[in-house]
């Protein structure tokens, strides 16, 4: 069976061949990738245009002109401008971000953490890593979490007033180390 030219593939596909506008992807896609890849897009570029080419192909359908019986020519020049457009629409998306205002810069977070490192905040660490393990969740749960001592104790297991002495016992300790910081070393309560 002889190889049908693309208007004649053409006309049957108008004519309700399904199969056809897949044969004529076969037959030009390759070639339209290359064209493409050639006027310098990257790969994966390359091939979101070669099928925006031939969604223009089937969306002007009725527009296409044949050179010598093939729609290679009119694919060709349907790439080369859907190329230029993506290019275009890149141009104008770079230039609008580049007259965005620059964010303040912002710091070095290491350094941030140098900040935070002062003698009061090693005092208060060594304070409380020389505590127990009871005391410290007792701490983070009623001073940073916003639990009552109710809560905190329920949550850790002790009861109410043993809470309040232990968080008694941790704030003195604190009180000691930062008024008089070389009695925090090794101290644990």
């Amino acid at each position: 069976m002889e190889a049908l030219d693309d208007q004649a593939l053409w006309q049957r596909l108008v004519a309700g061949d399904a199969h056809a506008f897949g044969t004529v992807w076969d037959r030009h896609r390759d070639r339209v990738f290359r064209h493409l890849i050639a006027a310098g897009n990257s790969p994966s570029d390359a091939e979101d245009l070669t099928a925006a080419a031939f969604l223009e192909l089937w969306r002007r359908r009725a527009a296409v002109r044949f050179v010598e019986g093939s729609l290679l020519p009119w694919l060709l020049v349907t790439a080369q401008n859907v190329h230029r457009n993506a290019s275009r629409a890149r141009r104008r998306y770079r230039s609008f971000l580049d007259r965005l205002p620059h964010p303040e810069p912002e710091p070095d977070p290491a350094e941030l953490i140098a900040e935070r490192d002062s003698p009061r905040a090693r005092q208060v660490r060594a304070v409380l890593s020389t505590s127990r393990a009871q005391d410290r969740h007792l701490a983070v749960l009623t001073t940073l979490e916003g639990f009552t001592v109710r809560e905190a104790a329920a949550a850790i297991g002790i009861s109410e007033s043993a809470a309040k002495m232990r968080l008694s016992r941790l704030r003195t300790r604190l009180s000691q180390a930062l008024l008089d910081p070389a009695r925090t070393e090794g101290t644990p309560s």
